[in-house]
């Protein structure tokens, strides 16, 4: 059977424009940043600082695996298609956060239940891995104050309308999330199944599976220029710039006095490009 002819010079193009497009959306993801600035606001409105710096940050990390680096190995430059599809995921779990913590149009029962199921995981999660690195650090655990967290879970009146099996697995501290990490990453607005493959695809490369690495030779992944390696940057550069976009749009809605720092033509293009609206 004959060789398929790969598309190498349309795999650099792609990976080419997905990069252009992302640096310039990084420019004004830090300009919305830089807006919002330090404020003295409400709980949901801090947490969304937060969680935007980190997203802002890992956004810039993101930034610097985008050319092909010198190796060891005479004039070999490989591009890091893998770190990048890696911290693409963490940019794009980070912006799932940001839009399920800090959802301003949730009912305010529905956001204290939001918020007092983070802390209950928060203890929980921390309890069970820090005492085996430090035993030293057991005591910093008590059972009464978990259990208080839990009360103040167990009354929210939001979260006494969930199913009583989701309940007990949730004050067990089974999950941030109230109907789990897919069901939050919806709010990116690329509907079920694409949400699905896209997190299966960057995941396959975070853990290293075999997808990540079976076909290296085949693929040439590690040749100068390689068009597979920058196939798989352009797939995941792609879907973290829609992340970082959905993440600017949501700050400027829970800080619309910022949307006058930019112009009418870049804030129609933002809401065009990156509105989290299921196709």
């Amino acid at each position: 059977m004959p060789k398929v002819k790969k598309d190498e010079e349309g795999a650099r193009k792609w990976f080419a424009d997905e990069k252009g497009k992302y640096l310039a959306l990084l420019k004004q993801s830090h300009l919305v940043g830089n807006a919002v600035g330090n404020r003295q606001t409400d709980p949901l409105r801090v947490i969304a600082s937060w969680l935007y710096m980190r997203i802002c940050v890992t956004a810039t990390s993101l930034s610097q695996l985008l050319e092909p680096q010198p190796t060891d190995y005479g004039s070999m430059r490989y591009l890091d298609h893998a770190s990048i599809s890696v911290v693409s995921r963490a940019l794009i779990e980070n912006a799932a956060v940001l839009l399920y913590a800090c959802d301003h149009t949730l009912s305010p029962d529905e956001w204290e239940c939001r918020r007092a199921l983070i802390d209950v995981h928060d203890f929980v999660n921390r309890s069970q891995f820090l005492p085996k690195l430090a035993p030293d650090t057991k005591d910093d655990f008590p059972p009464d104050h978990l259990q208080e967290l839990k009360d103040r879970l167990a009354g929210n009146a939001f979260f006494k309308t969930l199913p009583p099996k989701r309940q007990s697995a949730l004050l067990a501290g089974a999950d941030m999330f109230l109907n789990g990490r897919h069901d939050a990453m919806l709010a990116l607005g690329w509907g079920d199944d694409a949400t699905r493959g896209i997190y299966k695809y960057l995941s396959n490369q975070a853990h290293t599976l075999a997808m990540a690495f079976h076909r290296t030779a085949s693929n040439e992944l590690y040749r100068n220029d390689s068009a597979g390696a920058r196939v798989t940057g352009a797939f995941a550069l792609s879907f973290a710039r829609r992340a970082l976009g959905a993440s600017c749009l949501h700050m400027i809605a829970l800080f619309p006095d910022i949307e006058l720092r930019f112009t009418e033509l870049v804030m129609t293009a933002l809401r065009i490009e990156y509105r989290t609206v299921d196709p």
